[in-house]
């Protein structure tokens, strides 16, 4: 059995054209597992914290839509008796 074995692990060695990873490369694959758990996470918070800020959101735009309308039509009349 240890020949086979050994045979096997040749096999291996010949099919393996890099050899030892060094430690640049270890660090690279690592890296990109980090960035691609944080972009996930990211994107997750963006998508989830979206949905509760536009209900919100568009209800204090509707409250404030009359006052602004309200402001410009007073500043339109004032500028007319200017005139």
């Amino acid at each position: 059995m240890s020949a086979s074995a050994e045979s096997l692990a040749a096999a291996a060695a010949a099919l393996d054209k890099y050899g030892e990873e060094d430690l640049f490369s270890i660090l690279i694959r690592y890296g990109l597992y980090v960035g691609a758990v944080f972009q996930f996470v990211c994107i997750s918070a963006a998508v989830l914290m979206a949905g509760e800020d536009s209900s919100e959101s568009g209800e204090v735009e509707r409250e404030n839509e009359p006052v602004r309308a309200r402001l410009h039509k007073i500043r339109k009349l004032e500028k007319k008796k200017r005139r």
